[in-house]
């Protein structure tokens, strides 16, 4: 941890309301804390100096997976190992971008403490669940007022997220399908160990028709790929049509679209041109899979 990081207060409120009220009395000198981990990854760096308050969450309610008729709704403090051993997230085959993620998330300890708002929050790139989320139009819950934002519009780029004074994440919202929709989706990504960031990772939700043809899709790319996780909407078009065993034009799609939707970095850990090499294959290969369950799952959803 670095030494600059001395926080002189440390808070848990009681409700939710005095929660808001200390957010507004520190601004952005303040840091939320319920797993630590996201906190833990930042501050190892040096890149919260000026934190001066510390507010824990974990006291407010806010762990739950609950189930709706046309939605699931995830509490902002709802631990990773808590989602992976949720019955009513790991039961929908279209959520299975979300489980996916949470497998690749290690290690095991992490898991246990990190938590879903906290992986969003963060706003880095190169986390896995964000991507998963994005790719199924998960949306942010904002306290005090109830309103919903698209992560895509609540994300905006390294360490910035949407919010105002006195706002918080109070829960995530992915929406679900009708049962009779063929859909699925998948999540995958590449890195250097077992435990590390992404160099680049994908998700990808899929729905085909009845003859197989894919009629819609959410492709996400994230990783070192800019300040935040981009969306391949040309690719997505090009897709549309396709049948779902179809991977030799999936691939060539990827192979010739691709590089004109995402521009890749460069830094210690590759090269640009290595991360769109890695992105086509990704792209090709997370496609593939979501076709592919929707296909051993025959009509069940």
């Amino acid at each position: 941890m670095s030494v600059s990081f001395k926080p002189k207060v440390f808070l848990r409120p009681e409700t939710k309301a005095e929660f808001s009220l200390q957010l507004r009395e520190f601004g952005e000198k303040a840091r939320i804390i319920a797993g630590g981990t996201g906190i833990y990854e930042i501050a190892h760096r040096g890149l919260i100096s000026d934190v001066e308050a510390l507010i824990d969450i974990s006291g407010l309610g806010l762990s739950y997976v609950m189930e709706e008729p046309s939605r699931l709704k995830i509490g902002a403090a709802t631990t990773m190992s808590t989602m992976w051993n949720s019955v009513e997230l790991t039961r929908h085959r279209e959520l299975s971008a979300v489980t996916d993620a949470l497998k690749a998330i290690q290690p095991l300890q992490v898991k246990n403490v990190a938590t879903i708002a906290g992986a969003i929050c963060t706003a880095l790139p190169f986390f896995d669940l964000p991507v998963a989320l994005l790719c199924l139009d998960a949306r942010a819950e904002i306290f005090p007022d109830g309103k919903k934002t698209e992560l895509s519009e609540f994300l905006k780029g390294y360490f910035s997220i949407e919010l105002e004074s006195g706002e918080f994440v109070q829960e995530i919202e992915i929406p679900l399908h009708n049962i009779e929709a063929k859909c699925s989706s998948a999540f995958q990504k590449f890195s250097l160990t077992g435990d590390d960031w992404a160099i680049i990772n994908c998700a990808a939700s899929i729905v085909l028709d009845d003859l197989g043809k894919i009629i819609g899709s959410n492709i996400v790319f994230g990783g070192g790929v800019g300040e935040k996780p981009v969306r391949a909407t040309k690719t997505e078009a090009e897709l549309k049509g396709l049948d779902r065993k179809d991977e030799a034009s999936v691939g060539r799609i990827f192979e010739e679209s691709l590089p004109k939707e995402i521009e890749p970095i460069s830094d210690i850990r590759s090269s640009a041109e290595y991360r769109i090499r890695l992105a086509k294959v990704l792209g090709r290969r997370t496609v593939m899979t979501a076709c592919n369950r929707i296909i051993s799952d025959g009509d069940k959803n």
